[in-house]
């Protein structure tokens, strides 16, 4: 059961989501409302929320002071946000579940439902909370965290540190620096709108490469691109004109 705490400074904003959790999904449970960063930290020792709709900017600090105030933080988060370009950014490589201002009811439900299947996962949430305050605080793209699940595991990995992604029908290999390859439940798509703008770049239909690891191209069968370690991956006709002109700025 989601037991559920909606933190925000803005009295409407407060009551349009509230009103919409009490009208369309009456299964969760509203224990309260706060409107800033100390009475958000007083009601959650209160109440014991196990998910926090939390607001990044407050009037007495952001959402990410309160997660600070936790060595573990008990409760699952949602944030919820006008459009934040940088937050959103650590968001999204935490893998964490966040809500766009004005509120998408089908955007809601689905969350509620990831919500449902992951209340019990605490090792999950703690990876994740790690990573985004990580990410927050880091400017260096290369030591920014994101998070990769595989079927039985949860992993932390340096941006820097992925070498390239190949596609395997609906999931993606990941092969990183330090580590075994790892089968992400996720489409090559995701991870090319993921990084795409962290220098990897979509040569071919199948494959994404971080181009820090490039080291030549090869002029035959059409062009293949070669990595430090070796690794030949086939480039795309209508991929070639616009990789030569990212290799020219490296």
């Amino acid at each position: 059961m989601i037991k559920a705490l909606v933190v925000d400074d803005e009295p409407n904003a407060r009551e349009s989501f509230t009103n919409i959790l009490k009208s369309v999904f009456p299964e969760v449970v509203l224990l309260g409302e706060a409107e800033s960063v100390e009475e958000a930290f007083l009601q959650i020792e209160k109440l014991s929320p196990n998910v926090v709709f939390l607001d990044i900017k407050m009037g007495d600090g952001t959402g990410f002071d309160l997660l600070r105030r936790y060595q573990k933080v008990p409760f699952k988060v949602v944030f919820i946000t006008a459009f934040d370009e940088f937050a959103i950014e650590a968001i999204k490589f935490s893998a964490c579940d966040y809500l766009l201002k004005p509120i998408n009811t089908n955007e809601l439900r689905q969350t509620l439902e990831r919500l449902k299947a992951s209340l019990n996962m605490e090792e999950d949430l703690q990876l994740k909370i790690q990573a985004f305050l990580n990410n927050l605080d880091t400017i260096n793209i290369a030591q920014k965290k994101i998070v990769l699940k595989t079927s039985d595991s949860i992993h932390l990995v340096n941006l820097g540190n992925i070498i390239r992604c190949e596609a395997d029908t609906n999931y993606t290999w990941v092969y990183t620096l330090d580590q075994p390859k790892l089968l992400i439940s996720k489409p090559l798509k995701h991870f090319e709108e993921l990084l795409d703008e962290y220098g990897f770049f979509r040569v071919h239909q199948s494959h994404l490469v971080n181009l820090n690891y490039f080291s030549r191209i090869d002029k035959i069968d059409g062009g293949i691109l070669i990595l430090n370690d070796n690794t030949p991956i086939p480039i795309a006709v209508r991929k070639r004109d616009t990789l030569y002109q990212l290799l020219e700025n490296l």
